[in-house]
């Protein structure tokens, strides 16, 4: 396997600090003191409940919001040693909140201004994307890709037991697939091998 293999990586709370900035906005909606931790404790359906999504909805999808966002540790220097030895693509699920589409490519423009500019892909069902390999926190969206899932660790999913590889941080992505390259083009020989087999045995 000669060619460039291919990651796509989601933004929100993998890239960027989402949740963190959401949780300060619910705080500031409620009079609260919240940290991201405390959602791990907590009843989500009473925290946020009917009128509560709506007021953080509305937050999230104003101008700006998205724009501040912090960068997770290391993510830069990571994904740029990653584009340059993968093709990679940013896979982000903008559909949901459609007024972040602006902010979101201008942060990505400034924190991650190495990366083409035509492999930011904005989606709602991430089965679209066909790339060996997608990084995301949303269990949903890794089940629906049809490629090699990695599921990258935020509050939400800390305690969720996954049939993915996991990642905690961007020094473990360096790990899995940098230091383990090897490993990976292995994995996706095989994976492909594999559909192939399966899409010749439809044809008998």
């Amino acid at each position: 396997m000669t060619e460039k293999l291919s990651i796509a990586i989601d933004m929100d709370d993998v890239l960027a600090g989402t949740t963190e900035k959401m949780v300060l906005s619910y705080n500031a909606l409620k009079q609260t003191n919240y940290v991201p931790d405390d959602l791990l404790t907590m009843d989500l359906e009473n925290l946020f409940d009917e009128v509560t999504m709506v007021q953080l909805f509305n937050e999230m999808n104003a101008p700006g919001f998205t724009r501040d966002l912090v960068v997770k540790e290391n993510a830069i220097e990571v994904v740029e040693e990653l584009n340059s030895i993968y093709d990679v693509y940013i896979a982000t699920a903008a559909m949901e909140i459609p007024g972040s589409f602006q902010d979101k490519f201008e942060w990505l423009q400034e924190y991650f201004p190495f990366l083409d500019v035509n492999h930011y892909i904005y989606c709602g069902n991430k089965k679209v994307v066909r790339s060996d390999y997608l990084i995301d926190d949303n269990l949903k969206q890794l089940h629906q890709f049809q490629g090699t899932g990695i599921l990258y660790t935020a509050h939400f999913n800390q305690k969720i037991e996954a049939p993915f590889t996991r990642i905690d941080n961007w020094l473990d992505a360096h790990t899995h697939f940098v230091a383990n390259k090897k490993d990976r083009v292995e994995e996706t020989r095989e994976r492909r091998l594999k559909n192939y087999e399966k899409i010749l045995a439809a044809f008998k």
